[in-house]
C-alpha cells in the first residue's frame, strides 16, 4: 500500500520509492542483499515487481568501486 505522501507522483515512481524503502539495502533470508528494483509492472490495484539480489558465497571476495560516502552509507 502506498502512503498518502506518494500519491501525487507518477504511479511507477511512487511504487519504486516504496519498494526501495522496504527492500533496498536489506538482507532477505535465502535471497541475499537487495541491491535494486529491477522492474515494475503495475495496474490499478496490484503491482508485480522483480528485485536484484546479491548473495556471495562464504569466503567470496567482492571487488567494487566506491562512488560516494555519506552519513547515510556507502554507494
Amino acid at each position: 500500500m502506498l502512503p498518502p505522501h506518494l500519491l501525487n507522483r507518477p504511479l511507477d515512481e511512487a511504487i519504486k520509492e516504496q519498494l526501495d524503502s522496504i527492500f533496498l539495502g536489506k538482507v532477505i533470508d535465502q535471497q541475499g542483499l537487495c541491491v535494486s528494483v529491477y522492474d515494475i509492472g503495475a495496474s490499478t490495484y496490484m503491482a508485480k515487481f522483480r528485485l536484484v539480489f546479491i548473495r556471495p558465497f562464504v569466503g567470496e571476495i567482492i571487488t567494487a568501486r566506491l562512488e560516494e560516502s555519506t552519513v547515510d552509507g556507502l554507494r
